[in-house]
């Protein structure tokens, strides 16, 4: 693979196929560190390599520092930083070690420990008359219409019904409260943010899991007003906590009303769904993070996508010769065993408005369970 001008990427994150894709289409080399190596991360990257572990563990500081050190070796230009996504809410002290040794593409430890800490995240929401559910450190004294949630997780398997938890250094405890899902991808520059777009997340409720994240599409059906107090609070919360690069809030929307629920300070689940070739997502991470400089302007999208990840029904093999349906992508190998309820692939569908996007992709799921014949 020739060396662009632009350089190398260290990506780090449960699943870099994303990361890598945005990586590439801003002319950076990426060279990725996951759990999967999924067979299209593979064909972005100029090396992937698979994490030893699982999600369920984790990253661990030995096994990713030599992988690290691998992909460093095997790198056509010395990175220029790390980029990390998911995997990292609950150890921040993992982003520390690798601060002492990489440039840190994003926010730094200790503002990704103290937004992931809901006595110090809702305190500051309380300060800034920001609209959240009732929060607690301790279980409610009636726990029914209340959950729990595990401070740093994501994805929604995180959160469970509240009844029957003991207090717990582990946990934290919201009130439930009405609402669409709705989530803002900005970009921050530790004192201003501009939001590039909203989103309508669903679920994909699974047993013990009611609350998992299933996907996504844009934009969300959203008034003029509701857009702008997002925005407001968006812009409040980045210079509260310094946000840079990349970052997502996600809202419960009750009418107009929105209410925030919390902030992921990383590129999260929708860069998919907001790529853009006038504005490369992995330039704006970039440029915000490192050089503070946010976009001039945002574009408009002059289509709708949406995507999802298709979870198996049951355990079952992807065959050998799998023919992924168009939109595929964090593709298994073929002969590669995928557990029950575990993500097999996600899809990525575009139309012209967002409902039909969501249709669409859904569509292409059911497609695809037929296929394998988990349906």
């Amino acid at each position: 693979m020739p060396v662009p001008a632009r350089g190398s990427l260290l990506i780090v994150a449960v699943s870099g196929r994303a990361l890598a894709r945005a990586a590439a289409d801003a002319g950076y080399v990426p060279l990725v560190a996951d759990f999967f190596a999924d067979l299209d991360t593979q064909a972005l990257a100029h090396r992937a390599r698979k994490v030893p572990g699982d999600i369920a563990h984790g990253f661990q500081w030995d096994s990713l520092d030599r992988i690290l050190d691998a992909l460093c070796a095997e790198a056509p230009s010395p990175p220029r930083g790390l980029v990390y996504g998911s995997g990292f809410e609950d150890r921040p002290e993992l982003l520390a070690r690798i601060a002492a040794r990489w440039t840190i593409v994003g926010n730094d430890a200790a503002t990704v420990s103290e937004i992931n800490d809901p006595g110090r995240f809702f305190a500051a929401l309380e300060r800034m008359a920001i609209p959240h559910p009732e929060t607690r450190l301790e279980p409610p004294p009636d726990p029914e219409g209340w959950v729990a949630k595990r401070p740093g997780g994501a994805g929604g398997s995180h959160i469970a019904p509240a009844r029957g938890r003991t207090p717990t250094t582990n946990a934290y405890f919201q009130r439930l409260v009405p609402g669409r899902p709705i989530s803002a991808l900005f970009a921050g520059d530790g004192t201003q943010a501009a939001v590039l777009g909203f989103s309508e997340q669903w679920g994909a409720p699974a047993p013990g899991r009611p609350w998992r994240y299933g996907g996504a599409a844009q934009p969300a059906r959203l008034g003029a007003e509701a857009a702008k107090r997002m925005g407001e609070i968006v812009a409040g919360v980045t210079a509260e906590f310094r946000l840079k690069g990349l970052n997502s809030a996600d809202f419960l929307l009750d009418a107009d009303a929105p209410i925030l629920l919390e902030v992921n300070p990383r590129p999260g689940a929708t860069l998919d769904i907001f790529e853009h070739a006038s504005l490369p997502l992995m330039d704006v991470h970039v440029n915000a993070a490192l050089h503070n400089q946010l976009p001039a302007e945002v574009p408009a999208f002059e289509e709708a996508a949406a995507s999802m990840i298709v979870f198996a029904p049951e355990a079952l093999t992807i065959p050998q010769r799998m023919v992924w349906p168009e939109g595929a992508a964090d593709l298994p190998k073929p002969g590669e065993q995928i557990d029950k309820e575990r993500p097999i692939c996600t899809l990525l569908a575009r139309a012209e408005s967002g409902d039909e996007a969501r249709s669409l992709v859904q569509t292409r799921a059911r497609e695809l369970l037929a296929a394998l014949n988990v349906v």
